[in-house]
C-alpha cells in the first residue's frame, strides 16, 4: 500500500511533464527507437549465427567421430567464417549498447542544467531527492518502455518476414565469405576449389546445415517469459544510468541549499 501510494503520485508527476514537454518527448521516442532496433537487429544477427555455429559444430564433431568419407573440411571453413561474423557482430552489438549508454547519461547530464530551475524549486520545497530522481527515472521509462512494447509488438506481428530476412542476411553474408575464401584457395590448392564445387558449396547449398528456416530458430519462437525477463533487465539498466547521475547531481545541489 505504501509502495502504490510513493508511486502513483510519482508516476502522475512524471506523466504531466511529458504531456507539458511534447516536442522533448517525440524527440526522445526518436532516439529511443533507432537505438534498440539497431540493438534488435544485431541481437537477431547474433542468435542466428551462433545457431548455425553450435549446430556445424556438431555436424563437424559427428563426421570427425564417424571417419566418414565425406569431407569435414568444408564445414570447419564454414565453422570459422561463421565465427568471424559472430565476433564482429558482438562488438557492433556492445558498441551501440555503450554509445547509447553515454548518450543516455549526456542528455540527463543537460536536462540537469536545462531542468535547473524546476530541481531547485522542488528541494527548496522540501522534496526528497530519492522522489525527484524515482521522477526523472519513471519520465524515461514511460517512454522506454512505449517503445519498447512497439517494437515487440511489430516483431510479433511480423515475425515470419523479420526471421526470413535475418535468414537472407546469414546465407548472402556466408556465401560471400566463402566464395573468396574458395577463389584465394584455388590459387593456392587446386584440390579444395575443385571439392567446393563439387558439393555446391560456392553456391551456398548448405540449408540442410544451418537453421535456415526462422521456425527451428529458437528465438523466433513467442517466449512470454523471455520477453518479461528482457524487458525487466532492459528497465532495471535503464533505471540505474538514469537514476545514478541524476541522484549524485540532485544531492550535490541539496547541500548547496542546506
Amino acid at each position: 500500500m505504501l509502495k502504490g501510494e510513493f508511486l502513483v503520485p510519482i508516476a502522475k508527476r512524471a506523466y504531466r511533464h511529458l504531456q507539458s514537454h511534447p516536442y522533448f518527448s517525440i524527440l526522445m521516442i526518436g532516439f529511443y527507437l533507432v537505438y534498440f532496433i539497431f540493438a534488435f537487429i544485431f541481437a537477431l544477427l547474433i542468435k542466428q549465427f551462433s545457431d548455425s555455429y553450435v549446430q556445424l559444430t556438431k555436424i563437424i564433431a559427428s563426421l570427425d567421430s564417424q571417419q566418414v568419407s565425406f569431407n569435414s573440411r568444408q564445414f570447419k571453413i564454414l565453422e570459422s567464417i561463421t565465427t568471424h561474423y559472430i565476433v564482429n557482430y558482438r562488438y557492433i552489438f556492445f558498441s551501440i549498447i555503450l554509445v547509447g549508454t553515454l548518450i543516455v547519461l549526456m542528455i540527463q547530464l543537460w536536462l540537469s542544467q536545462a531542468r535547473k530551475k524546476e530541481y531547485q524549486s522542488y528541494l527548496l520545497l522540501g522534496e526528497r531527492v530519492y522522489k525527484l530522481t524515482a521522477q526523472l527515472i519513471m519520465e524515461q521509462l514511460l517512454l522506454i518502455n512505449c517503445v519498447l512494447l512497439l517494437i515487440f509488438a511489430c516483431y510479433s506481428l511480423f515475425k515470419i518476414p523479420i526471421m526470413n530476412q535475418i535468414t537472407q542476411i546469414e546465407a548472402t553474408s556466408l556465401q560471400s565469405k566463402l566464395e573468396d575464401y574458395s577463389s584465394i584457395q584455388s590459387s593456392q590448392e587446386g584440390t579444395i576449389s575443385s571439392d567446393f564445387e563439387s558439393k555446391n558449396f560456392t553456391r551456398f547449398n548448405v540449408n540442410p546445415f544451418l537453421k535456415g528456416e526462422f521456425i527451428n530458430n529458437k528465438f523466433s519462437q513467442t517466449n512470454t517469459l523471455i520477453g518479461c525477463l528482457i524487458l525487466i533487465m532492459l528497465n532495471l539498466y535503464s533505471g540505474m544510468i538514469i537514476g545514478i547521475p541524476n541522484y549524485i547531481v540532485l544531492s550535490l545541489r541539496k547541500s548547496k541549499l542546506s
